[in-house]
């Protein structure tokens, strides 16, 4: 009798690392939406800073350039704390969303992808809607989350070769 063994396909090196690294971004993201959503911590969190950039503008005085990148960053604080439900909401469905597709592609299933691009775009759509608009230092940390996920995406569509 021939004893064939049939090895499963093997998951390639950077789809493991990409995967791993999938894997703890969405574990922070659900972290970040039950604080969000379920806590008072994005309230304390701007008053604490509230009373920082306070004492920073006296330190430095008025006509200081960086205190309008000071105010900037105190409205787009306060900006997410008025929808800290919604994102966290939001933040902890997408990241349930993404995690699934990870752990699908970790299986190596091509429909993991998909979910992880749903999960993606949708994060993005909701961040910009919540805050787009809010000035540079809002749009740049926006633009900053929107490359680090089509890096993702891209790293993830060199794999979908491996994928079933």
């Amino acid at each position: 009798m021939n004893d064939m063994t049939m090895d499963a396909p093997k998951r390639p090196t950077l789809l493991t690392v990409i995967c791993i690294l999938s894997f703890l971004g969405g574990a922070y993201g659900l972290w970040e939406g039950y604080k969000s959503a379920f806590t008072d911590a994005p309230q304390r969190e701007l008053e604490e800073a509230k009373v920082k950039i306070q004492e920073s503008l006296e330190q430095m005085g008025a006509d200081n350039p960086m205190a309008g990148v000071m105010d900037e960053m105190m409205a787009v604080a306060e900006k997410t704390v008025e929808n800290a439900t919604t994102l966290g909401y939001s933040n902890i469905a997408f990241s349930l969303i993404s995690l699934a597709g990870v752990w699908l592609m970790w299986n190596l299933k091509k429909t993991g992808f998909w979910l992880y691009l749903v999960a993606s775009v949708g994060g993005l759509v909701v961040m910009f809607s919540v805050l787009g608009g809010g000035g540079l230092l809002a749009n740049t940390s926006l633009i900053v989350g929107a490359v680090v996920s089509i890096v993702f995406i891209i790293l993830y569509g060199v794999n979908l070769k491996h994928m079933r």
